[in-house]
């Protein structure tokens, strides 16, 4: 109780019980009221009429030789009949009584007086039963009262034990301890409550935990975006007799899809585009990891089948088991068009046009980062093929076939062939525009849900 009064004034159970003292000294001193009343007049009747009987009684007594042994004079002369005679005030002058007040019952028999009944007033005498029977009414009163505001007392500390309780869980809740649960037990509403406390504080628990998740998926996100532009090329080479264009389109949830172009030391220019495994800053970091190998082994120069083993046997160590990266990747020649195109396990192929006929290249291999070595030395071939004047090659990540149009239906394959031949004898850039604005045509609004990389290459007509 002592920290409810902490809070301000009186705790529950004692406003309870000044409440029930105040409510039970107003019942109880109307109640006193009519009593006293009541029983003052009671009283009242029952001593004049006990007098006006006794008066009656010994009217008929023949007074002794000498008188009454009694004196008095009368002090009004006014008085009370009653069926014998009349009662007056006196004052006695004789007798035991001599100078008190009192009453005389004047008893009348044939027109005269015949007896005389004299007793002192009681109206100062301490044995008054009037006020004996009202000290006993008020001893009474206050110790009903007292008993009364003690087990109102009583009952409110136990009534009001449990939601001094509650209002404890309630601070430490509000002090930031959301897993506290209520410690109250009772029943009824006091229950209810205690459940209606434990839900809020479990559901504010969960939005705080929400809250936090969102905010470190939002830092991680914003890391994910930073790493990820740092993978992409800060410009696209130009290259005499050929036409470039590139660009990537990050999803909602960036990764570690990316594209690059290296200038090997033989003098080939090569172009890629990776996909990585996963989301979120994992992915954009092992995305990192994979372009540094990349660039380091692709730019020595020599046989792809060389560089891109090479690199595998770095990124098998960093990147951990069940992460991977492909590659699609193609290194021209310059000087005589020729092109070797390698797969390190990429989904999609690379899309050849020749005079407006599109082909698909799809050498065999597995992912980067699979395998330290045998297995994926042994699987990877590279081929070669000779770009014609007018010819053009589109490389692509997997994200271009997974955008979904806003009923869920993705774009597939097929239909991404089917875009990349109709703009196959436009320039790259051209190319390119037209590649990407299908593709968000087909998501009417929707945001892709991979990472887009799309690379054109195009030698001069």
């Amino acid at each position: 109780m002592s920290r409810g009064a902490r809070s301000g004034g009186m705790s529950l159970a004692q406003r309870f019980a000044f409440g029930m003292g105040a409510a039970l000294a107003l019942v109880m001193g109307i109640a006193l009221f009519f009593l006293f009343t009541t029983t003052r007049t009671i009283v009242d009747r029952a001593v004049r009429e006990a007098r006006d009987e006794a008066a009656e009684l010994t009217a008929g007594l023949e007074p002794g030789p000498e008188g009454p042994a009694v004196r008095f004079e009368q002090t009004s002369t006014s008085g009370t009949s009653f069926g014998a005679g009349v009662r007056v005030p006196i004052r006695f002058t004789h007798g035991p009584h001599k100078g008190e007040s009192g009453e005389a019952w004047l008893a009348k028999h044939d027109a005269r007086i015949q007896t005389v009944l004299v007793a002192a007033s009681d109206a100062d005498s301490e044995e008054n039963p009037q006020n004996t029977l009202y000290k006993l009414f008020i001893a009474v009163a206050g110790l009903v009262l007292l008993v009364g505001v003690a087990v109102a007392y009583v009952i409110a500390t136990g009534a009001a034990r449990p939601l001094v309780v509650l209002a404890d869980d309630v601070r430490t809740i509000a002090r930031g301890n959301l897993r506290h649960r209520t410690r109250a037990r009772a029943g009824g509403e006091i229950a209810s409550l205690a459940s209606a406390i434990d839900r809020m504080a479990a559901s504010l628990a969960e939005a705080q935990e929400a809250e936090i998740e969102l905010g470190v998926r939002e830092r991680e996100r914003a890391v994910a975006l930073e790493v990820q532009e740092a993978l992409l090329p800060q410009r696209t080479p130009k290259v005499a007799g050929y036409q470039l264009a590139a660009r990537h389109i990050g999803a909602a949830e960036p990764g570690g899809d990316f594209h690059d172009f290296v200038e090997a030391a033989d003098g080939r220019l090569v172009a890629l585009v990776a996909d990585v495994s996963g989301a979120g800053v994992p992915a954009a970091l092992i995305g990192s990891t994979a372009r540094a190998y990349l660039r380091i082994v692709l730019s020595q120069g020599g046989e792809l089948s060389a560089g891109l083993a090479r690199a595998n046997r770095e990124i098998a160590r960093d990147v951990r088991r069940g992460m991977a990266v492909t590659a699609l990747v193609v290194a021209l020649d310059p000087r005589t068009g020729e092109l070797e195109i390698a797969s390190a396990g990429h989904k999609l192929p690379a899309l050849l046009s020749t005079g407006g006929k599109l082909a698909k290249v799809q050498p065999d291999g597995i992912a980067l980062g699979f395998d330290k070595g045998p297995i994926f030395e042994r699987g990877l071939t590279v081929k070669r093929v000779q770009l014609q004047p007018g010819d053009q090659v589109v490389l692509a990540g997997t994200g271009a076939v997974q955008v979904a149009s806003s009923a869920g239906e993705e774009l597939g394959e097929e239909r991404f062939f089917r875009v990349v031949a109709r703009h196959s004898r436009d320039r790259a850039t051209v190319a390119l525009d037209g590649v990407l604005t299908a593709l968000e045509t087909h998501a009417d609004g929707a945001p892709f849900p991979q990472d887009v990389s799309v690379v054109v290459l195009a030698r001069d007509a």
